[in-house]
């Protein structure tokens, strides 16, 4: 699954990965433009009980997601 742009700036944007300190195996997504600071932070709640991968695209679909995409 790919990453959209920045869809203020345009720019590239980073997907971030990091651990749960009280849940092993368990990751939140963090996905930020490094040029304008815009950013989507998906934590616990999305990430608890699914695997790493749907948690990653849960993270992207957020992301991807554009509020005049079906205007």
């Amino acid at each position: 699954m790919e990453l959209k742009p920045c869809p203020f700036c345009g720019s590239e944007v980073e997907l971030k990965r990091y651990p749960l300190r009280h849940f092993s195996g368990c990751y939140m997504f963090n996905i930020r433009c490094e040029k304008c600071g815009c950013r989507i932070h998906l934590g616990e709640t999305h990430t608890l009980y699914i695997s790493e991968k749907e948690a990653k695209n849960n993270a992207i679909t957020a992301w991807n997601r554009r509020a005049n995409e079906n205007a």
